[in-house]
């Protein structure tokens, strides 16, 4: 008996030693380089494992970028000479950015620069119940320690999945922790697209003004991240588009600068550039990070200094060339090599 002990003791040793150092060299939670076997990083806990990389050295950034997972393609190299921090997570939604903001707050983050993301879906009050956030973050405390995370049977499932290169995403983070799109990430099909009804809000603007109020030494830039024609043409056919619009436009009155890459135009009329009309590939999510970063471009609009009725009509316009099938140069494609 004893030596079925002994053995039984050594054989759970060896499996939870080997568990552990498998997750310390994937590192599938970021605690220190990610993943150095195959150098590909996967969103298995965005929520936990960008606190973590943030918490590597909470001195080091002077810009933070908050927003949902199409927030998450905002590239930091090309936003130099900032050193950026991506902390935008899948689903996010406003009230988690504000938890987020008040938990780097109460660790040290001082930005100059804060980019977020104002997805429409933010104008809809009822995502307020969708906040989502680990307990840390609502008690302003660090996450686990790595030891504790890294001997849990969840984290040893996201070191096989990466290791086997399994990911439910299209998409990956590379060594820096920027996003790649995958050369297979196929291509959108319009067919069918349909937005649930939503009624949005235009006074939810304030819920970015108190974002804003958490860092009054920045330089706050919202941005609408790109969204295919099909997808605009839809928000108009169910009556969604005038309150988007006056949500949009009202930003500007509590952001610094705000972007729109949503106007119809060459780039959101292609179908060969995104794998589902929200998520763009590399080249695409190049352009849209310089353009953030104040490099001109035509792709993306300004929308401090238009009346609402201009904005309006940028819209109407890039919806009737849409509809007539005037669309412009082909852009990029939807896979291809990370843009340096």
């Amino acid at each position: 008996m004893d030596r079925y002990l002994k053995h039984w003791a050594v054989a759970t040793a060896v499996l939870v030693l080997g568990a552990l150092a498998l997750n310390l060299l994937v590192d599938p939670l970021w605690y220190g380089q990610g993943n150095r076997l195959t150098g590909r990083n996967y969103e298995f806990n965005e929520r936990v494992s960008k606190a973590n990389l943030f918490l590597q050295d909470p001195t080091r950034y002077d810009c933070l970028i908050l927003g949902s997972s199409t927030s998450t393609i905002v590239r930091p190299s090309l936003l130099a000479p900032h050193r950026c921090l991506n902390l935008a997570f899948s689903a996010g939604v406003v009230g988690e950015f504000l938890a987020y903001a008040r938990w780097l707050r109460a660790h040290g983050a001082r930005p100059s620069l804060v980019i977020v993301g104002t997805d429409f879906v933010n104008f809809d009050p009822r995502v307020d119940a969708q906040v989502d956030v680990p307990d840390f973050v609502a008690r302003s405390e660090a996450p686990p320690p790595r030891w504790k995370s890294y001997l849990s049977l969840d984290a040893l499932l996201w070191s096989v999945l990466a290791v086997l290169d399994q990911s439910p995403y299209p998409k990956f983070y590379d060594e820096r922790f920027e996003v790649v799109i995958r050369p297979d990430a196929g291509t959108f099909d319009p067919e069918g697209v349909w937005l649930p009804p939503r009624v949005l809000d235009p006074a939810r603007v304030a819920r970015f003004g108190e974002l804003r109020a958490l860092f009054p030494e920045a330089r706050v830039i919202g941005w609408m991240p790109p969204l295919s024609a099909w997808h605009v043409a839809e928000l108009e056919r169910a009556g969604m588009l005038p309150d988007y619009l006056r949500g949009l436009h009202a930003l500007t009155s509590v952001l610094d600068e705000v972007y729109d890459f949503a106007v119809p135009s060459d780039v959101t009329a292609r179908t060969d550039n995104t794998y589902d009309g929200r998520h763009y590939g590399n080249e695409v999510n190049a352009r849209v990070t310089r353009r953030l970063a104040g490099h001109e471009d035509t792709f993306g609009v300004r929308v401090g200094g238009l009346t609402l009725e201009a904005y309006r009509a940028l819209y109407t316009e890039g919806l009737r060339s849409f509809r007539a099938g005037g669309q412009a140069s082909p852009s990029a494609p939807v896979s291809g090599p990370p843009v340096p």
